[in-house]
């Protein structure tokens, strides 16, 4: 009876906190479960001290116990920080989800006016929120792209935001994901590209398999040579094993900076118990030199501010 107990708990502790060890998060609901991976160990950790209160539960407490233990041992490292690169960025990148055109766009110009982000991907944001944001822009040189047409709702939509500095700049999109994403490259960018993003949220049984798609595209993108950088809301963390895949030739700029458990959604909880689902990933060889999660009134994510240093 106590070994089948002690199996039965650590197999839904596993399922719980490992549901990507165990190929499970391909699968609705999986993906929501490996997205709180932090909170499933913290759970787990709690319930095993519980069952270690009574002689009969004990060896279930060890089972779910270990479970939690190896669950917190691949989160460790995201809290590691390292010593600041101390080089100038090359660029400056922002990512922000601007919640179906509901962030406030006032808050979000006067952050962009004092950072002077290089370049901006802004999920969420059709032409009716473009519209109202740049004028708020005027005067300080940045130029805007939206990924659909007119009328499109700005929840379908992708914005990109370039500075002056980066030069002239080739835009194009694709079908490659469901929500229109945009690529930018040329002029400061040279061959290297620049993906804004937003891949379908994990919800339903058929948005799980979008989603697959949508991060399976992304990691196509990120094979390539140069690595890009991508920048976006991409409704998965690192803890789901598509995302991870996406890391080929690139990697997620919150890498060193202590930040990695840092909850960028959803922005009405403390960062501390929020997930963090919003990414800048950045070419293997270059530096980050800043990483910062800003609030944004009016949306329900946290934007995204980070410097990155070229060894060129």
């Amino acid at each position: 009876m106590r070994r089948s107990l002690a199996v039965l708990l650590g197999a839904g502790a596993a399922a719980a906190v490992l549901p990507d060890r165990l190929g499970l998060d391909r699968w609705h609901p999986f993906p929501a479960l490996a997205a709180v991976r932090p909170q499933a160990v913290a759970g787990s950790a709690v319930v095993a001290g519980l069952l270690s209160g009574f002689r009969s539960t004990r060896p279930a407490a060890a089972a779910v116990g270990a479970v939690a233990a190896l669950g917190a041992a691949g989160l460790a490292p995201r809290l590691v920080r390292r010593s600041p690169n101390p080089a100038e960025p090359t660029l400056t990148v922002l990512a922000a989800n601007v919640w179906a055109g509901r962030a406030d766009a006032g808050a979000l110009a006067t952050l962009i006016a004092r950072e002077r982000p290089d370049l901006v991907s802004l999920p969420e944001s059709g032409v009716e929120f473009r519209d109202k944001l740049m004028p708020l822009l005027d005067g300080l040189g940045y130029r805007s792209w939206v990924s659909t047409e007119p009328g499109r709702p700005d929840a379908w939509s992708v914005t990109v935001l370039a500075s002056g500095r980066m030069g002239e700049l080739e835009i194009g999109s694709g079908p490659d994901l469901r929500h229109q994403y945009l690529r930018a490259c040329g002029g400061l960018l040279g061959d290297r590209a620049f993906y804004a993003v937003h891949p379908q949220a994990p919800m339903a049984r058929w948005q799980a398999r979008t989603w697959r798609r949508d991060l399976a595209s992304i990691a196509r993108w990120t094979a390539a040579r140069p690595a890009p950088i991508v920048a976006g809301d991409f409704n998965a963390t690192l803890d789901h094993a598509p995302m991870r895949a996406c890391l080929t030739g690139v990697r997620d700029a919150a890498e060193g900076t202590g930040r990695g458990l840092t909850g960028t959604y959803h922005a009405w909880i403390p960062r501390w118990a929020g997930i963090r689902i919003d990414h800048v990933l950045i070419p293997r060889e270059c530096a980050t030199t800043r990483y910062e999660i800003l609030d944004l009134p009016g949306s329900d994510h946290r934007a995204v501010l980070v410097g990155l240093a070229s060894p060129a």
